[in-house]
């Protein structure tokens, strides 16, 4: 099995920083014409990110690069070329004059979802960013003097990016208590497990991050363990293959260089704005429509349906389990193949499939391990009460700040959200997407699983819209200094 250099990764690769409950994305542009000065600040910045196994009671910092940002430092082209296509792209590439790009259309960011239509990242004017900052604190105080800090020092080097109204692009994060999200469901509950990593080794330190020190089982490993260049680049992924080579690559004139794709991974980030009201409305509803009241009992059956785990995180399967078990290695294929416990277009059955896409159930589980991501996100805005009483807080823009790890954009995240989340035809269905996305196709329903029908509910329109996206590269510690270097990478 191959070391990974994990004091050369980024933190976040390993952890969500659990014991920093308030967190700030601070997006920004470098200064143009300014290539010096934002090298000595990426220079500066690189001895206050947090290493993955550095242990820290107070803050942490991480740093993600565009593709533009990288062009704007003077990154080589043949160092560039060696990034992915998706990542030199970006995620929401101008449209033509026959309409919007393939990865557009691919990605079902279309209608109210539109990249027209986003606050940053977008076809509008300051759509562009250069990086963000991800900044972790243990409480609102600190979390906004770091914010301060980290402002004051990229001055002449970088500025903070704007929303199209003028305001800066900082988005807030936050992680509660019940660790739950605003349409009132735990989240983050299941992830792939990196082989290799602190929390799959023998010898594991015992820290406070309860993202390490979960006890694994036999079963867990089997279902969860991942291949490191699944989400570093530099090493062998599930293919057995490299995505970015382990030694440097050669300049333009033929000397050697530093792969500053090493110990590195792609960063995708989505704004997804929840519309709580309306999915509490269908819920009661879909309720009514098939259980004949709209009680609680029956609400919180068809919001477990929908997802495929209770509100508290407990999976609908297995089957006798009736929705309180705390397992998360079990597999569909031979405890509900036909999806009548967790229905088969449910959010986490269509987000990982486990052994259910393949030619039988160990091949898919195989398979499916090529196409797992790594999430790090966090709710936005304040949160709504079951009842939204409150006419003005309901108003509030909410939502989840996604994030994903990934060493392949375009087979881990772009295959999910294309192949699994948006397709009307997922494991043998007929109709509806995602119960959960942002895509909604002509007539689109939630398909539920009964016998001797099974229930087809009209979803009028997504509870979720994009609201602003990019593609980011999360460098490796190095890298980041090899970046501020004054010659060019």
């Amino acid at each position: 099995m191959e070391k990974v250099e994990w004091e050369d990764v980024q933190r976040l690769v390993l952890s969500g920083y659990p014991k920093f409950p308030f967190s700030a994305y601070l997006f920004w542009h470098f200064v143009p014409g300014e290539v010096g000065a934002a090298k000595r600040w990426l220079g500066s910045l690189a001895g206050r990110l947090t290493c993955a196994v550095a242990r820290s009671d107070r803050q942490a910092i991480n740093l993600a690069l565009s593709a533009s940002g990288l062009k704007r430092i003077d990154v080589s082209d043949v160092m560039l070329n060696g990034f992915s296509p998706e990542f030199l792209e970006g995620m929401a590439p101008k449209p033509t004059a026959s309409g919007p790009s393939r990865r557009t259309s691919a990605l079902g960011d279309l209608g109210d979802s539109s990249p027209e239509f986003w606050d940053w990242g977008g076809w509008n004017q300051n759509g562009n960013v250069d990086g963000v900052l991800l900044l972790y604190a243990g409480n609102k105080s600190s979390l906004m003097a770091l914010v301060d800090t980290e402002i004051e020092a990229m001055e002449g080097a970088a500025e903070p990016a704007l929303r199209q109204n003028g305001e800066r692009l900082v988005l807030e994060g936050r992680i509660y208590e019940d660790r739950k999200e605003h349409f009132g469901f735990k989240d983050g509950i299941s992830q792939p497990m990196i082989d290799g990593s602190p929390r799959t080794s023998k010898k594991r330190n015992k820290t406070g991050d309860p993202d390490e020190n979960k006890e694994l089982t036999a079963d867990e490993k089997r279902v969860h363990l991942v291949k490191p260049g699944e989400f570093i680049l530099g090493y062998r992924n599930e293919r057995r293959t490299r995505i970015a080579g382990i030694s440097g690559t050669k300049d333009g004139k033929g000397a050697e260089a530093r792969d500053i794709r090493r110990n590195g991974t792609y960063l995708v980030f989505r704004q997804l704005e929840q519309d709580v009201p309306a999915f509490n409305s269908f819920v009661a509803n879909a309720a009514e429509r098939i259980y004949r009241r709209a009680d609680e009992p029956a609400r919180e059956k068809i919001a477990a349906q929908l997802v495929g785990r209770t509100r508290e995180g407990h999976p609908l399967v297995p089957a006798g389990g009736l929705g309180t078990s705390s397992r998360n290695d079990f597999l569909y294929h031979f405890e509900d193949r036909f999806g009548m416990v967790c229905p088969i277009g449910a959010h986490i059955r269509r987000a990982n499939p486990r052994d259910t896409i393949g030619p039988d159930a160990d091949t898919a589980l195989r398979l499916s391990k090529m196409h797992r991501i790594i999430r790090r996100g966090r709710p936005y805005g304040e949160r709504l009460d079951a009842a939204g009483s409150d006419p003005a807080v309901a108003q509030v823009p909410r939502g989840i700040s996604f994030i994903a790890l990934n060493a392949d954009i375009a087979g881990q995240f772009e295959m999910i959200q294309h192949s699994w989340l948006n397709n009307t035809r997922f494991g043998g269905l007929h109709a509806g997407t995602d119960p959960f996305g942002h895509f909604g196709c002509a007539s689109d329903v939630v398909a539920i699983q009964s016998r001797p029908s099974n229930h087809y509910i009209d979803r009028p329109r997504p509870f979720v819209r994009v609201r602003g996206g990019a593609y980011f590269f999360l460098p490796g510690i190095e890298a980041v200094r090899a970046l501020a270097r004054p010659q060019p990478v």
